[in-house]
């Protein structure tokens, strides 16, 4: 079997990713979930690399498609649509942690300005 340039390439750079990940993760970058998610999706890109026309046989048969481009291109496009959620619902998260990190700073901010005012207000009783 004589390889293709792209089934050495792309599991070299699978490869970096791998230890880039995990390198992110060891320095507390990333979660566990997301260290867990990426290292299977490389796994997944160095596999499909390395034996394409398997793994598009197997998926197309599995799936019940008549043709190896749409097996494969249908399987891409939900990977893509998982990944865009997950994604969004990161974000999501994201923004009502901030939203809720600026009520709390608010609410402190708001406090601290009436215990100046408190403590100004007793200066100024003191002086009379």
């Amino acid at each position: 079997m004589e390889l293709e340039i792209y089934q050495w390439l792309v599991p070299l750079i699978s490869i970096f990713f791998l230890v880039r990940t995990s390198l992110q993760y060891s320095r507390k970058r990333r979660t566990v979930t997301s260290t867990v998610i990426w290292l299977i999706f490389w796994i997944i890109v160095m596999i499909l690399a390395i034996i394409p026309n398997e793994i598009a046989k197997s998926m197309a048969t599995l799936l019940g498609f008549k043709s190896l481009p749409n097996a494969i291109i249908f399987v891409a496009l939900g990977l893509i649509f998982l990944f865009i959620f997950y994604l969004s619902s990161s974000i999501e998260r994201l923004e009502m942690r901030i939203t809720e990190l600026i009520r709390r700073q608010a609410i402190e901010s708001k406090a601290l300005a009436d215990k100046q005012a408190e403590l100004n207000e007793l200066k100024e009783q003191l002086k009379i």
